[in-house]
């Protein structure tokens, strides 16, 4: 009985986890997504406010181009990205520091009605509690 027991624990707990969105997959799609921050200039303009980002995740190979506003010009740089799972949580590591990503509906507060909206929250690593969360929408 308390194999069983856990044993269904085990198969309840597998099925939780793999129905849990890949992070990388959410953000590129299965290829190529450009996203921005909520808020910031699109990357086609060619004048930006400092602050304004954008991101294009690619799946393969697994990178992604982060543009930023640098004098009021877009700057870009490009990051390798990997995934990550620990404790029954995963994501995605790039620049540094890893990341959980969640799909947000529209009517999500800082989604500001984006249908295509997620949020990356970093994952403290150890040396700070601090976090810092982007939200995007392509």
């Amino acid at each position: 009985m308390l194999r069983t027991s856990f044993l269904l624990l085990g198969i309840g707990i597998s099925v939780l986890v793999s129905a849990q969105p890949d992070a990388l997959a959410t953000l590129t799609g299965g290829g190529r997504q450009q996203w921005s921050v909520i808020g910031s200039t699109p990357a086609a303009t060619p004048k930006c406010t400092t602050g304004d980002a954008t991101y294009a995740f690619q799946a393969k190979p697994a990178q992604v181009v982060v543009g930023s506003c640098v004098n009021g010009a877009w700057k870009n740089s490009t990051e390798t990205v990997a995934t990550w799972t620990v404790g029954g949580k995963s994501g995605i590591a790039f620049g540094g520091a890893r990341y959980q990503v969640k799909a947000l509906p529209a009517n999500a507060p800082a989604c500001k009605g984006n249908a295509n909206c997620v949020r990356l929250t970093t994952v403290p690593d150890g040396k700070t509690d601090a976090t810092r969360t982007i939200y995007l929408t392509h």
